[in-house]
């Protein structure tokens, strides 16, 4: 038996009062009796304690526990699946701990089962579901009820009281023939998928799926054929976590089990097969159906209307690597949008084609009525070539051979005009330079390239620059260079960095080039090239480069590489430093609004679509604005190239809104702001005079326009706020709190938003957006 070690401590806590008050009693009795007694306590504490007795019987088994509280996550992994006549699915519920969960009851979980049924004739693989209804017509323009695949929760749920459960469908799968008939084959693929919706004392549980995929023959799970086409992840990079019907569904392996070719919505009358669908939802708004004056729309749930018209997909549709990658390891299907080009695929974009119509119908290869013949053109060294090579973007291709490099900036200082030395190199040959006065590509009347200067990086106003409203220096750098005789060129700006202008400034190259991708000799397609952007100090020691806010990458993740943001006719792409010099917080779309007819500064240009005389084009109000424009209770219109106004109150941004780490890099968007962060210019005092479809310098009066003292303006933390919460509760929310709207440039900072919505406040940003989670 062990021994314990002799202590000297007291068996139980003494504190210092109760040792004060034990001696004042001893003091006030004068009693020997009381203190013997205190002494015979304290001294009975200390001593040998005795050998450990020995261990005493187990405890008796308590019932399993039970949940208090609704889960704040749901894990469900289905881990069996068997098939005899009637299937039979077995799972596991875990909450965000990873304890079980037992609390589900019938109805809770849905079910859908589907076969893979292997294509033939040029046909690609596709899903077939035996759970089948027939959808009534009646909501919309559909005239005939038609086939849909369905869910079921009807059949026997069994929970073990252990987070394991046993649901036996109430479908047998060797007498499926209502409304169509699906013969079970054991031998094929087959996939069950799972969702969770209901609640639990009171509360909606977390909604969630699973997916099995399996061979019933042989049990097998993996090496088996599967389809695997699109990544979840691929779809997620821009939903964030996508999530249709009402939230519950979310994995794709679980759209397709439903989304099959047989399924139809009676109301439209359109496929609902998953291929059809998707392509025809992102291509949206470029539908040639829809440029034509139709319009794609699909009744959902109790017949709602979802009217995809008007999506605009944020890069090229082209770009079908971005959701079917064959280089992807989870994705070894998707060499199938290669080897297997079929009429529903291809007719989903191109839905002004007409198949059985040969030539006539659009198709110059002429009639086919089947896909048995779709590879003999659409192939690899084909006639056509293959899918991926007929959908080619020859500028995107080329943007890699192009690299813009600033390599040094002097005379920087105050009153001084800066010298900047660049080049263009080609990172394909060697980095090679161009010969920006001799080389095609920079010679063709389609080719631009220029040098802009800003200032200063705290925040960038462009004071002093001498184009209004807050323009940058801009400075043709093919006519205006000078060849170094090294592969570089030298531009001089021809405005002098104003006198008290203090801290850093920023240079730009942005442009592009033209190449000539067809080889006819002519140099006509510009290419989206990459811009660039360094530092230079003005007055400080060293260059202090303008604060990284979001990261181009999560940009890139919707917007694709030398795609989608690409802007201003291909001129600026790819580099976010690059815009804020121009989107800068004194800058408005003043110059590209119509002439005003009134030749008055009042607020209003009855030329301009929306009557306003000019709108807030800062990149941290405007950016906002556009991704949260559902969010936004007015409109959004800004005015660009060629006196264009551009509504963007129709933009559908594709994931939460509130989920700020979608583009923000980490730590950048919690309040307070950073010190030096400037309102936004909602009014520059200036109208314009006489308008230009390159911008105007004809204000009213150009001196108002260039006089950025007098503007007025959103305070800077009510300017990000309220580009999205734009209703006037929220305005005056924030004016309440110190925000301003409409108050002069220079008036000082009193917003306390950071006292509530601060890093552990009460409504913490982070926590009240909830990015990322």
């Amino acid at each position: 038996m062990d021994k314990v070690t002799k202590t000297h401590k007291p068996c139980v806590p003494i504190n210092q009062s109760f040792r004060t008050q034990s001696f004042r009693i001893i003091a006030r009795t004068g009693g020997l009796i009381w203190g013997f007694i205190v002494l015979l306590v304290l001294a009975g504490c200390e001593g040998d304690t005795g050998d450990r007795g020995p261990s005493g019987p187990p405890g008796t088994s308590a019932p399993p526990g039970s949940f208090n509280q609704v889960p704040e996550e749901l894990q469900i992994r289905i881990t069996d699946v068997t098939i005899n006549s009637a299937p039979v699915v077995k799972f596991e519920a875990t909450d965000q701990f990873g304890f079980p969960f037992d609390q589900l009851t019938q109805g809770q979980p849905s079910f859908t089962i589907a076969k893979l049924v292997p294509g033939t004739e040029g046909d690609s693989d596709r899903w077939q579901s035996y759970l089948n209804e027939i959808e009534p017509a009646g909501a919309g323009p559909g005239t005939q009820d038609a086939v849909q695949a369905r869910t079921e929760n009807d059949g026997t749920l069994v929970n073990n009281g252990d987070g394991t459960y046993e649901y036996t469908f109430a479908a047998d799968l060797d007498s499926i023939t209502d409304p169509v008939t699906v013969p079970f084959e054991p031998d094929l693929t087959h996939r069950v998928g799972l969702e969770i919706r209901g609640s639990f004392l009171g509360e909606s549980l977390p909604l969630t799926n699973a997916v099995f995929t399996f061979q019933p023959s042989s049990g097998l799970t993996d090496n088996i054929p599967m389809r695997k086409i699109v990544a979840q992840a691929s779809c997620n990079s821009c939903h964030g976590e996508l999530s249709i019907h009402g939230n519950g569904r979310q994995d794709v392996d679980l759209c397709v089990t439903c989304h099959n070719p047989g399924s139809t919505d009676a109301n439209s009358g359109n496929n609902l097969d998953f291929r059809v669908l998707i392509h025809k939802i992102h291509m949206g708004e470029q539908l040639p159906s829809v440029e034509s004056g139709g319009e794609y729309v699909i009744y959902g749930f109790r017949d709602s209307r979802n009217d995809y018209s008007d999506v605009a997909f944020p890069q090229s549709p082209q770009t079908c690597v971005k959701c079917h990658d064959p280089a992807s390891n989870e994705t070894p299907d998707a060499t199938n949008i290669v080897t297997r080009p079929t009429i529903a695929s291809c007719g989903s974009c191109h839905d002004d084609v007409d198949f059985s119509a040969g030539m006539a119908g659009g198709h110059p290869g002429g009639i086919v009525t089947d896909n048995s013949e779709c590879s003999v053109c659409h192939a690899e060294n084909k006639i056509a070539g293959s899918v991926l090579d007929s959908h080619t973007i020859p500028a995107s291709l080329a943007a890699g051979q192009f690299s813009y490099n600033i390599i040094e900036v002097s005379n920087t200082g105050p009153a001084e005009q800066p010298d900047i030395r660049f080049s263009v190199t080609d990172p394909t040959n060697n980095d090679q330079p161009f010969d920006l006065k001799n080389n095609p590509e920079f010679t063709s009347s389609e080719s631009r390239l220029a040098v802009i200067l800003a200032w200063d990086t705290s925040d960038y106003t462009n004071s002093g620059s001498g184009v209004a409203p807050a323009k940058v220096v801009s400075i043709d750098a093919l006519a205006g260079s000078t060849a170094n005789g090294d592969g570089t060129f030298s531009v001089v700006s021809p405005v002098a960095i104003p006198a008290n202008v203090s801290g850093s400034g920023a240079v730009g190259i942005e442009g592009h080039p033209a190449v000539d991708p067809d080889g006819d000799g002519t140099f006509d397609v510009a290419v989206k090239v990459t811009g660039a952007v360094a530092f230079f100090p003005i007055t400080d020691s060293q260059a202090q480069a303008r604060r990284d806010v979001v990261e181009l990458a999560r940009c890139q993740n919707c917007h694709g590489e030398n795609d989608g943001l690409s802007l201003h006719g291909s001129n600026r792409t790819d580099n976010v430093q690059l815009c804020v010099m121009c989107h800068n917080p004194r800058a408005t779309d003043l110059a590209q609004r119509p002439a005003d007819p009134d030749g008055t500064d009042d607020e209003i240009n009855q030329n301009a679509v929306d009557n306003a005389e000019e709108a807030p084009i800062d990149f941290k109000w405007m950016i906002h604005a556009i991704h949260g424009a559902d969010k936004r209770s007015g409109d959004l219109l800004v005015y660009g190239f060629l006196n264009t106004p551009h509504d963007f109150s129709e933009i559908r941004y594709p994931r939460e809104p509130g989920d700020c780490m979608a583009c923000h890099a980490d730590g950048t968007f919690e309040l307070p702001l950073p010190e030096g962060v400037l309102g936004t210019t909602i009014d520059t005092q200036a109208t314009v005079a006489n308008a230009s479809p390159f911008g105007t310098d004809d204000f009213i009066t150009l001196a108002a326009a260039l006089n950025q003292g007098d503007d007025q303006v959103i305070t800077a933390t009510a300017a990000g706020c309220s580009s999205c919460h734009d209703d006037e509760p929220a305005q005056n929310h924030m004016e309440q709190n110190g925000g301003g709207f409409g108050v002069p440039a220079g008036t000082a900072n009193q917003e306390s938003c950071s006292v509530c919505h601060g890093p552990g406040s009460i409504a913490d940003v982070r926590e009240a957006h909830n990015p990322g989670d």
